[in-house]
């Protein structure tokens, strides 16, 4: 073995060995709640209501892609894990030669769906829109909303320096009496020395904060 191959070796151990909270098993993670500036969420300056009558989880796991990007499960595989699993899930540990390990689920109790709907509930706020999640809270002529979430996957690929970690959020937002839904589709991409749960939760949470401010610019003219 070469020096040069013999250094790389060394570095792919030392990345497996930063992976912590142990690759092979899942692990849990609590996001950060959706800030809303205080103006925003005590005034809704647009006069308007908002129905977020429902959000579905959409995504589709896949066994063994090719690609780290689309969702899969470790253990009993995605075909046979439950759905309250897939529902929590959001990424996939792997070592530092790229293998796919654990799995990285929301917090027990918590889904994606959920997420999604606290995200978007601060980013119409955030646009200045009232937000009912029931028919008899939302007065007379909302608009009503359905979110379909498309995409909501963190991963890493490991490099020979560092670890990059990607997070994709994507959702199409029907609207009654609109034609075409609104799609709003954010990716992140950060490096890391090592990936941690903390890792996860801070690069997921950049990437809602991202999706957020994208989602409250395109409802500026939501009426």
């Amino acid at each position: 073995m070469s020096n040069l191959q013999a250094l790389k070796s060394g570095i792919l151990a030392a990345i497996c060995v930063a992976l912590v909270g142990c690759a092979t098993s899942r692990s849990e993670v609590k996001l950060s709640e959706p800030a809303v500036p205080a103006t925003a969420a005590a005034t809704a300056s647009k006069n308007k209501t908002v129905l977020l009558r429902s959000v579905t989880d959409e995504r589709v796991f896949e066994e063994a892609p090719s690609s780290p990007s689309t969702p899969s499960l470790g253990f009993e595989g995605s075909a046979k894990s439950a759905d309250d699993i897939k529902a929590r899930a959001i990424g996939r540990k792997r070592n530092g030669f790229g293998k796919a390990l654990g799995d990285v689920l929301l917090e027990n109790g918590m889904t994606v769906r959920q997420v999604m709907r606290k995200n978007l509930t601060a980013s119409l706020q955030q646009a200045g829109f009232k937000v009912a999640e029931n028919a008899a809270d939302a007065g007379s002529s909302p608009i009503v909303m359905d979110a379909h979430v498309k995409k909501f996957w963190a991963w890493f690929t490991p490099g020979f320096w560092a670890v990059t970690v990607g997070t994709q959020i994507s959702t199409d937002l029907v609207v009654e009496n609109r034609r075409l839904p609104i799609v709003i589709s954010v990716e992140t991409s950060e490096n890391h020395m090592a990936v941690t749960e903390g890792t996860w939760i801070e690069d997921i949470d950049k990437a809602l904060v991202k999706y957020r401010t994208e989602a409250a610019g395109r409802f500026d003219d939501l009426n």
